[in-house]
């Protein structure tokens, strides 16, 4: 009886020592996202995940981290180490999808990492990711419809699909099947929208300023450029985005 408690108490302080240590990874992530230190945040949360590879807080770190961190190299034009860190992104979007099919914010994940993939493919892989980006985006906001991400991914999706030429979208159309539906007036609401639920974010301000582009409505392209760069920086993202909608203003004369 006593080796019995004897083992029982190792066990119970082994778990004590896990949980302890899982918790100081996920914090020590925590703090080097918030400095916009991807690196150094995805490595810890890493360690995290060899604690708890199922648990939902850990994968949904992974997974939005390492979006980020191929955005990040796609920015400054490492396409090899981006694709790499969003095929990353993606399977553990897919392992997401297998333990909590019902969370909203696995399907925003997974429409996220669909979207930043197609940035990498053509043709009929394009297509079938443009089905996909579409489907969880949706799916993500039936579920919860207050989460200002999938909104984002179906603005850029609705405005890409829009904005395909005649000769593109016959040329898909016949050779990788039908192109799905999208608008630049859906794109439109769909921006608008993710900014209702969250205000200020400038990748999203940015990508409304596109659309109104493609709508050839320059004032209001030039209203939400200014706001971009007029909003504090609250996300790696921003920095990139303020300096494109300055180099963009520039060239509208201001």
């Amino acid at each position: 009886m006593k080796l019995k408690l004897f083992w029982f108490s190792i066990l119970l302080m082994t778990i004590s020592i896990s949980a302890t240590d899982f918790k100081t990874y996920l914090q020590k992530g925590d703090e080097f996202y918030k400095k916009f230190e991807l690196t150094q945040a995805i490595n810890f949360y890493a360690e995290a995940y060899k604690f708890a590879n199922g648990n939902y807080d850990v994968l949904i770190k992974m997974t939005r981290t390492y979006n980020d961190l191929g955005e990040d190299y796609y920015e400054i034009r490492d396409r090899k180490n981006s694709e790499a860190a969003i095929n990353k992104a993606l399977e553990y979007a897919e392992i997401l999808k297998n333990n909590f099919p019902d969370s909203a914010m696995t399907y925003a994940l997974l429409a996220m990492s669909y979207g930043n993939l197609a940035m990498f493919k053509g043709g009929n892989e394009k297509i079938k990711l443009a089905y996909k980006i579409k489907e969880s985006a949706e799916r993500s906001i039936k579920i919860d419809p207050n989460n200002y991400l999938p909104y984002i991914i179906l603005s850029i999706y609705h405005r890409q699909i829009a904005s395909l030429s005649w000769l593109e979208r016959a040329f898909a159309n016949t050779f990788f099947g039908k192109v799905p539906d999208g608008s630049l007036e859906e794109s439109e609401q769909m921006m608008l929208k993710a900014l209702e639920i969250q205000p200020g974010i400038c990748v999203a301000m940015l990508h409304l300023s596109r659309t109104y582009h493609k709508m050839q409505d320059l004032n209001k392209e030039k209203e939400w450029l200014r706001k971009v760069i007029e909003a504090p920086i609250i996300d790696f993202r921003d920095k990139y985005a303020k300096r494109k909608a300055s180099v963009r203003l520039s060239k509208l004369g201001g």
